[in-house]
């Protein structure tokens, strides 16, 4: 779905990788979230808002969003949720062109054609990947909405394996899980290497125009620039990762880390600010 020229009541804030009803989220409750909801006048929930792509998270997943969703009519803030590779099916948005075209914000998981090179379940993965790349033409890569749909395809139909248990330790399992087996620690390290060479490439394959791509997916949160082009990968609330919200407002991109004061989430250290021309 395209939403070139949209207009969105600013400031307009974007977060990803929420990963809400994974045991493993840093996210607790819905409060926790209200300061860097506030005062924004739309959030762009930008991929793996919730986990959908489990059987026994999914009831879990549908109260947190409807928590969300009651606390963004609350504080007067409008909610947009675009699809990442666990909640491939969220909604029918998968991409937004910002700023009359000079803003391009997409999940990222269209960064690799296997969605997910460093995930456990990238044999099987791929063996979707080549049943359904078949049904598409051989440079659908080279189509935006073609490579869009292979992503989404093969998220909603690999297998996801139990979910890491409830309970105290449950972020400690998450990080050993992460760990596991040895090799995959330096595969993720290799992929965080590559991720913004990446960003620009698929800013400059689908929209050249544009002066920013933003993107989360890699859960790791970063700035890159590169002849006056830049980069913003938001991050992720997730153990060892770095979350990151971007907001929009009077023709300015800001980025801020995320940070915790009082048990609640809130706009923390300055990681520039841009104009949008």
């Amino acid at each position: 779905m395209i939403f070139s020229g949209t207009s969105f009541e600013e400031p307009v804030r974007i977060l990803s990788d929420l990963h809400l009803a994974h045991p493993g989220s840093t996210v607790s409750a819905i409060h926790e979230l209200r300061p860097l909801l506030e005062g924004a006048g739309t959030i762009l929930f930008n991929g793996d808002t919730f986990e959908l792509r489990k059987k026994a998270l999914l009831q879990r997943a549908k109260d947190y969003r409807a928590e969300l969703e009651q606390l963004c009519a609350k504080i007067g803030t409008e909610p947009v949720f675009l699809t990442g590779n666990h909640d491939p099916e969220v909604s029918g948005t998968h991409y937004l062109d910002l700023c009359t075209g000079k803003v391009f914000l997409t999940h990222g998981d269209i960064l690799y054609e296997d969605v997910s090179p460093w995930s456990k379940l990238i044999a099987e993965m791929r063996e979707v990947l080549g049943r359904i790349r078949s049904e598409y033409p051989p440079d659908y890569r080279d189509d935006l909405e073609l490579s869009l749909e292979v992503a989404k395809r093969i998220s909603a139909e690999t297998r996801v394996r139990p979910a890491i248990r409830d309970g105290r330790l449950r972020k400690l399992r998450t990080l050993l899980a992460e760990a596991w087996p040895p090799h995959r620690p330096a595969k993720i390290i290799k992929t965080w290497l590559r991720s913004h060479y990446l960003g620009h490439a698929l800013r400059n394959r689908f929209r050249p125009g544009a002066d920013f791509i933003i993107y989360g997916h890699t859960h790791r949160a970063m700035v890159h620039e590169h002849d006056d082009k830049h980069v913003i990968n938001t991050g992720a609330f997730m153990p060892l990762s770095r979350a990151m919200v971007v907001e929009i407002k009077g023709g300015e991109i800001s980025a801020h880390d995320v940070g915790r004061k009082s048990g609640h989430f809130c706009a923390a250290r300055r990681r520039g600010t841009w104009r949008v021309t």
